[in-house]
């Protein structure tokens, strides 16, 4: 039977399972920050679609998954005021499987600039706009290489003033591509593609000296675009090349930051329909009565009751990670560069509940506003537009509106809007528990979540980390009611670890977390019961140290080698340096310091030797990306220790300038966030202050009123560490650091 439409379109695209790839054509639309869109209007923009087959994963979940296509609209290109619709087909038989459409009012944004080519070899082309001769444009060469004549140049959002260009041939390899025989073209408001001029390089300077060749018209010109069409080359091998092209009589506008679409369609297969076509292709028609620019079709599958099993690694995978929205009261199921988010479970009795959110429903759209590509890397694309911000940020509005967020979710009976009443409560306002009424309760809560579950060996969960963070916790509150329950804290850890051999195959973390419980215990009541705890941890790492590959000293996880070809890390050796400074207020001498110093220095991205400032994983990786907490608890030594001041200025400094990054510190991503947030505290008040409330969106969105924090997976490490008994006692310290009522938070 034939197709019941052409997939001949006047931008000529082949949709693909999370994409499409579309051949370059100056009628393409390039959106603000570079993105190729396509132009849909009467003539219908269509194309066949393919379904993904099912993982093994995903089949062994059963027959449950429904797949979501989406195709962002931009918005319309001249005429405000059209719908446009989609239809998603079988092309075998015609037959609709399922349909949508939109009302578009607003016009669509365009790049200032774009580079535009007739073909690239592994995405060169903007290579011959970067300024750099080094680098060079190539059309595409291999098995596809398409004949010449061969072309590149711009295209502009508005038409600009032109006088010409001056061309400059690669400056490395053979003369395959250095153009021989050119056109200039230009595209000019109603005329499409024009030449304007001819000619031909020298050979002796295009090839030889490799000198620029400049092609100037007679006088400046308007233009939407330009392109310098290389009809032969010197080679005679039949290709294009360009190490710069530089427009001449302009100066290039500044680029466009992206935009997230205006609207969006979506088109939702149930999960009979999805079992049956999965790994087949369809047909996807977008039609309006006149233009409008859409985007990048995205298939994705969504379970009908998803669960831990979709979770990906912890340590350092992009998920899918699990989003704990506790103040709505639901988690979900986030992918990266997802544009919906699966609900995974509803909280019994919670504003979600209430609202009649369902496990399976896949969120698309809150407030109104359809959901940007999630992001789960960290940065500040996280920061701004991850799905997570996104309803934190919607949470704090709402809060302070008096309002309800506004769910819009997929389900089999098609789009629902629910709207979210949420708990009454006042926004956050400062994020100090002594002067905002919010924080101060949702401390509370996390308090009392502590105090509900302590063992009755006097731990929590059996674990030094959380027993540490939860005893300091109720250490940093002053109260003598709480004193007994650190106390037993306390009396476990020396128990459960008699001698440091004791502490296991990650000693050194895990002795420096007793040995931080025991200063400030000690420090608090003069118990002289942990001073030979803390003095024989002192001893077992000296005694544990090694040669490093750099010919000082070093620590490994414990004792026994140092890992990675003796280049070791510096993590766990922050986290020692931490306890002897806080020790050394107990009465001990200090030893470890003047032994790791100099592996320190080593590591760490010294500003007067161009660096960024902060302290590496070790020599050879001083990276920009998982700093957070090993530049924390540095910078909280020396200050604790009074020493190395700019070490810790320039750490503490580069953590305030990219502070996204708090939940990504290695393997370490929870607690190391936290830990990060108490150096800044001591070392960098200020800073401190400004970072916990550029993050009261993430504490709104996680706490549940009358229960604590919910967890989110970090986007490394953690969940190994502990979950929610993790983070309710690290953020309960955290909060309570401005009170400076422990040495670790700055008293005395």
């Amino acid at each position: 039977m034939s197709r019941p439409y052409s997939k001949h379109l006047r931008v000529a695209i082949c949709l693909i399972p999370l994409g499409f790839c579309q051949a370059q054509s100056f009628d393409s639309w390039i959106l603000p920050g570079g993105q190729t869109a396509g132009v849909a209007g009467p003539g219908g923009l269509a194309s066949e679609l393919s379904l993904p087959a099912l993982t093994p994963l995903q089949k062994s979940m059963g027959d449950h998954w429904r797949a979501l296509i989406s195709v962002d609209v931009h918005g319309v290109v001249e005429k405000p005021g059209v719908r446009v619709s989609a239809e998603l087909n079988d092309p075998t038989t015609g037959k609709v499987l399922a349909a949508a459409s939109i009302l578009v009012t607003e016009k669509a944004g365009r790049d200032a600039w774009s580079v535009i080519s007739s073909s690239e070899h592994a995405g060169s082309a903007k290579a011959a706009f970067d300024g750099d001769p080094a680098t060079e444009w190539h059309s595409l060469y291999g098995d596809n290489k398409p004949d010449p004549p061969h072309w590149i140049g711009l295209q502009f959002a508005k038409p600009v003033q032109f006088s010409g260009l001056r061309y400059l041939p690669r400056q490395a390899g053979w003369a395959n591509g250095i153009a021989r025989d050119y056109r200039l073209e230009v595209l000019r408001p109603n005329e499409g593609w024009t030449k304007v001029l001819g000619g031909k390089t020298h050979e002796e300077l295009a090839v030889k000296q490799r000198a620029a060749h400049e092609i100037s018209l007679p006088e400046a010109i308007e233009v939407g675009g330009f392109r310098m069409v290389i009809e032969s080359d010197w080679s005679g091998g039949g290709f294009g090349t360009a190490a710069e092209i530089t427009p001449l009589g302009m100066n290039l506008p500044p680029k466009d930051e992206p935009v997230p679409a205006r609207k969006r369609l979506w088109l939702w297969l149930p999960a009979d329909v999805t079992a049956e076509l999965a790994g087949k292709t369809l047909g996807l028609k977008i039609q309006s009565a006149s233009d409008v620019v859409v985007g990048l079709p995205r298939v994705a599958f969504h379970h009908s009751k998803p669960d831990g099993r979709l979770q990906g690694r912890s340590n350092g995978a992009f998920g899918p990670d699990k989003l704990s929205a506790g103040l709505l009261g639901f988690s979900a199921l986030v992918v990266h560069q997802s544009d919906a988010t699966n609900v995974m479970h509803v909280v019994e009795g919670s504003p979600a509940q209430q609202a009649g959110l369902r496990t399976g429903d896949v969120l698309v759209a809150v407030d109104g506003v359809a959901l940007t590509l999630n992001d789960l890397a960290p940065g500040w694309n996280w920061y701004h537009q991850s799905h997570e911000a996104i309803l934190g940020k919607a949470g704090e509005r709402a809060l302070t509106l008096k309002r309800p967020v506004v769910l819009t979710v997929m389900r089999d009976e098609g789009l629902q809007q629910l709207e979210v009443r949420l708990a009454d409560r006042e926004p956050f306002s400062n994020m100090d528990p002594s002067k905002d009424p919010a924080a101060k309760a949702m401390l509370a809560d996390m308090l009392s979540w502590l105090c509900d579950r302590q063992r009755e060996d006097g731990s929590w969960s059996g674990d030094i980390i959380r027993t540490t963070f939860s005893a300091l916790a109720l250490l940093a509150t002053g109260e003598q009611d709480h004193r007994e329950r650190v106390r037993r804290a306390v009396d476990w850890s020396m128990k459960r670890y008699p001698k440091p051999e004791n502490y296991g195959n990650l000693g050194f973390w895990h002795g420096a977390y007793a040995g931080i419980l025991y200063s400030e215990w000690h420090l608090q009541t003069q118990d002289p019961r942990v001073i030979p705890h803390l003095a024989a941890l002192r001893d077992w790492a000296l005694a544990g140290q090694h040669e490093s590959a750099w010919e000082v000293p070093a620590l490994g996880h414990g004792p026994p080698h140092l890992p990675y070809g003796n280049k070791s890390l510096v993590a766990p050796s922050c986290h020692l340096l931490v306890y002897e400074a806080l020790a050394m207020r107990c009465g001990m001498k200090s030893a470890l310091w003047e032994l790791l110093l100099p592996y320190m220095e080593m590591s760490w991205s010294d500003p007067r030797k161009g660096g960024h400032g902060s302290l590496g994983y070790n020599r050879s990786y001083m990276d920009r990306d998982e700093f957070w907490s090993r530049s924390g608890l540095f910078a909280m030594a020396c200050e604790l220790r009074g020493q190395r001041q700019d070490m810790k200025q320039a750490m503490t400094a580069f953590m305030g300038e990219r502070h996204p990054w708090f939940r990504n510190s290695h393997a370490y991503g929870e607690p190391g966030g936290a830990w990060g947030l108490l150096s800044l505290n001591l070392a960098a008040p200020e800073t401190f202050e400004e970072v916990m409330k550029a993050y009261d969106w993430w504490f709104s969105l996680a706490w549940e009123p009358g229960y604590g924090l919910r967890f989110t997976t970090p986007h490394m490490g953690a969940p190994y560490m502990g979950e929610e008994d993790l983070i309710n006692a690290a953020y309960a310290l955290v909060l309570q650091a401005p009170k400076r009522s422990l040495h670790l938070t700055g008293g005395r």
